[in-house]
């Protein structure tokens, strides 16, 4: 994670947890639940203070941040405290695994240290980086930012890989725009960052919509594939007539990913409503778009999508502003991708066994 989105952090902190009063209104359910452990007093209703905490959670959503930038909201301790997450786990303590009143009141305090710390670690960054950074005032608002990562066997050590990965991804980006009449100029580069190389893209909510429906594929066919080496891994471990049922299994891992490629090009070619007859050229494109990002993607490649902040109208209801379907495959794809990691580790870790 560069300066900027560390600014840029803080800042999403301050508008959506601390100006949102996300603190007090735990405190205020704490401090309710506290005062009916008391002995001696008469129990006070706090489904008020309740129904305030949850809706104001579940208001707070991460699809305009970063996958850098979730992580260290995570670090932060603050990840888990908001949102669906922290509203579910509230309703946990409170209905679904309560033991008594006063075990909750317990778990609600330590859940309000944690998101005070958290956030007054986020305010000493904001206090010692002001004034230092100068940040890029131009706010990405016109299209979705797609931060192309090149990690694992897709990272790039040289300018050979620099090579290969440009001509891999303009054939991406060509037939995916290709396929909704534009060109790949209309994705733009508007960054870079170092260490784990990420390459920063911007497309309108249309064609970034193709590309998170791809990578959706994508980490679909990658959670089969695992599922199968990892069957391979224990088959081997199990020593029943190892080498020729894993072998068969490990054939069945390659042939699921040329199947789910097909698949994925099929639905595509049916979302985009395009014909054999007189889009041949088009599907072709996209057929070769396919092929290069389910590799990336399953050579351990990913790309994050960080859509603008959700519009709202003066009743602070929320309003479709053309990003809605691409908030909801990003949130979508980073579930997915969680999932797969422990699947990975899994994986690795059978194969250690071995």
């Amino acid at each position: 994670m560069n300066v900027n989105e560390l600014i840029g952090l803080t800042e999403w902190i301050q508008n959506e947890v601390v100006d949102a009063q996300i603190p007090q209104k735990y405190q205020q359910l704490q401090a309710l639940l506290q005062q009916n452990t008391q002995p001696n007093q008469q129990n006070t209703q706090f489904d008020s203070q309740k129904e305030d905490l949850l809706t104001a959670l579940r208001a707070i959503q991460t699809t305009s941040l970063s996958n850098d930038q979730v992580s260290f909201l995570s670090k932060l301790g603050i990840e888990t405290l908001i949102g669906e997450t922290g509203a579910d786990a509230i309703e946990d303590i409170l209905y679904r695994n309560v033991i008594d009143v006063a075990t909750a009141a317990q778990k609600i305090a330590e859940r309000t240290q944690t998101l005070n710390e958290g956030v007054s670690k986020s305010a000493q960054i904001s206090e010692g980086l002001s004034g230092l950074v100068e940040t890029d005032e131009d706010e990405i608002v016109d299209g979705v930012l797609m931060r192309v990562c090149f990690l694992g066997d897709a990272s790039m050590n040289n300018v050979a890989d620099f090579k290969d990965y440009g001509a891999a991804w303009y054939l991406i980006s060509r037939g995916i725009t290709q396929a909704h009449d534009k060109a790949p100029e209309d994705i733009r580069v508007v960054g870079a960052a170092k260490g784990s190389v990420i390459i920063e893209l911007l497309a309108d909510p249309v064609i970034s919509g193709t590309v998170a429906s791809i990578i959706w594929g994508s980490l679909k066919v990658a959670e089969k594939v695992l599922n199968l080496k990892k069957l391979a891994a224990e088959t081997r471990i199990l020593n029943l007539q190892e080498k020729k049922l894993a072998g068969e299994i490990d054939k069945a891992a390659e042939k699921e990913k040329s199947a789910g490629i097909k698949g994925i090009v099929a639905e595509q070619i049916k979302a985009l409503n395009l014909k054999k007859t007189a889009d041949g050229e088009k599907i072709t494109a996209l057929e070769k778009s396919v092929t290069e990002l389910v590799t990336f993607i399953n050579d351990g490649g990913g790309v994050d999508f960080v859509a603008p902040e959700e519009a709202r109208d003066n009743e602070d209801e929320v309003v479709d502003d053309g990003f809605v379907q691409i908030r909801k495959q990003a949130e979508n794809i980073r579930c997915l991708e969680s999932k797969l990691k422990l699947l990975e580790n899994n994986s690795e870790e059978a194969n250690d066994e071995q």
